[in-house]
């Protein structure tokens, strides 16, 4: 047996099925119909975790993980909610609940739920850790999501945090790769020592080095004092080098040296010095065609990549928008001191609907935007984006007959600008270097509102 499950569901179709479910999977279980016939079983010593629904006849479930907690019954709390209770989610979070899952559900949903939470108190209390359970989407990381996808990550991520393994981590710019680095270094046994982000697609090949391995007084003009790289600073801790595939050949050259052998010299230096650090890496683009194309070493990309894990764009986990927005705005409100307390249903529906191509950055950012101009602390259709209010950001356009080739190569740039929430990205897709969009842009005289308005990323 997996251990003993209490299930708790007022509804008996629902309790009985899932109830069913987990026998087949190993599970001992019992059940109840409510709060007050769940009481008595959490008292039995054996059950090994609680499922229940927020929502309960005879009142809310969370009075039952506050029974759990007031009573010393140490055991991991799920709850299961559906859309509409995101305050009481949230609250669940802050109370200590082990996880929660939005309806509707399947097997492998709750079996994975439940195999992280008992993995996790197996964990700290073999190990006797006395900190809170921080598995899950408590307030600190709930910006992760709540959504199935993500569910399946947290499962991943869980299994290799504690390992010192290279991770390569893929997905779209803005779906949050950092935020899950940064996730896998606190789950770490290096999680008290430095994480380091550093962005390759921002430094040239020889400021990338220099970032990377640092200098020596003198190394160069202007070089008047010693610099360290950050091999130096995230030594005993985590190396996150983001969009890794905008890096030089030189650059991979040297780094793929100071990885095999753990150490490497400071530009202008002739002392090595030894490294320990965990290199996480991530990607906008499928390196494999880079390496094919000759762009990237094959030989770095197996080095980095011992394990990849894929960040899935906002657009296919629609269910994270409510919980991200609750997230951003909190956020700007301990920041700013701007309180948002509702958001109307027709707007929810709106941000749901919205492809986001920026992903959870965009999302940040229009959630900023119309929290600080908002009159009050409500956000309403007043406050949203012209191009969110009038429904999805189309990835069709039309040119009528009869303009010229300019015409249409200004109009097609000024569709594409607008779709993707940087030039970089627009360039990508228009499949032109970024400096000829830009020789474009002047050329064609595109309105520099919609230029300007695209912060690069």
């Amino acid at each position: 047996m997996r251990g003993k499950i209490l299930v708790v569901e007022d509804h008996q179709e629902s309790r009985e099925s899932l109830a069913g479910a987990l026998k087949k999977t190993g599970f001992e279980v019992v059940e109840a119909s409510s709060q007050r016939s769940a009481l008595p079983l959490l008292n039995d010593r054996e059950v090994a975790a609680v499922v229940t629904e927020l929502k309960l006849p005879d009142g809310e479930g969370l009075n039952l993980l506050a029974y759990v907690k007031k009573n010393g019954l140490d055991r991991p709390v799920i709850f299961v909610t559906a859309f509409g209770t995101m305050s009481l989610a949230i609250q669940a979070m802050k109370m200590g609940a082990a996880d929660f899952l939005t309806k509707p559900l399947t097997v492998k949903d709750i079996t994975a739920a439940l195999d992280s939470a008992l993995k996790k108190w197996d964990r700290q209390h073999r190990t006797q850790v006395s900190e809170p359970s921080t598995w899950g989407p408590q307030p600190q990381n709930v910006v992760l999501g709540v959504s199935p996808a993500m569910r399946e990550l947290f499962v991943l991520l869980e299994r290799v945090a504690p390992y010192d393994s290279n991770i390569l981590l893929c997905g779209e710019s803005g779906s949050g790769k950092e935020v899950i680095a940064r996730e896998i270094h606190r789950l770490s046994p290096r999680r008290d020592r430095p994480f380091v982000p550093v962005n390759c697609a921002t430094l040239s090949d020889d400021l990338l080095e220099n970032e990377l391995f640092g200098h020596e007084r003198g190394a160069f003009t202007g070089a008047n004092e010693r610099k360290s790289g950050v091999f130096e600073t995230a030594n005993e801790g985590t190396l996150f080098l983001d969009e890794i595939n905008d890096m030089g050949l030189r650059s991979q050259a040297k780094l793929l040296r100071a990885l095999e052998r753990k150490e490497f010299r400071r530009l202008g230096g002739t002392k090595k010095i030894r490294t320990n650090l965990r290199l996480l890496s991530a990607t906008n683009v499928n390196l494999e065609n880079e390496v094919k194309a000759r762009r990237f070493r094959e030989d770095l990309y197996y080095r980095i990549k011992v394990v990849t894990l894929t960040v899935p764009p906002l657009r296919e986990r629609k269910e994270d928008i409510p919980f991200l927005i609750k997230f951003f705005v909190g956020e700007l409100g301990r920041t700013s001191g701007k309180s948002i307390r509702k958001i109307t249903p027709d707007v929810l529906a709106r941000l749901q609907n919205y492809p986001w191509p920026g992903n959870v950055r965009e999302l940040k950012n229009v959630v900023e935007s119309m929290a600080l101009m908002a009159d009050g602390d409500t956000l309403d259709m007043d406050n949203l984006p012209e191009n969110i209010r009038g429904g999805q950001s189309s990835k069709e356009m039309r040119l009528p007959v009869g303009i010229t080739m300019e015409e249409a190569e200004k109009e097609i740039i000024r569709h594409y600008l607008e779709y993707f929430p940087t030039k970089k990205e627009a360039a990508r897709a228009l499949k032109i270097g970024l400096r000829t969009l830009y020789l474009k842009i002047k050329k064609l005289n595109l309105p520099s509102s919609k230029v300007v308005a695209k912060q690069e990323i």
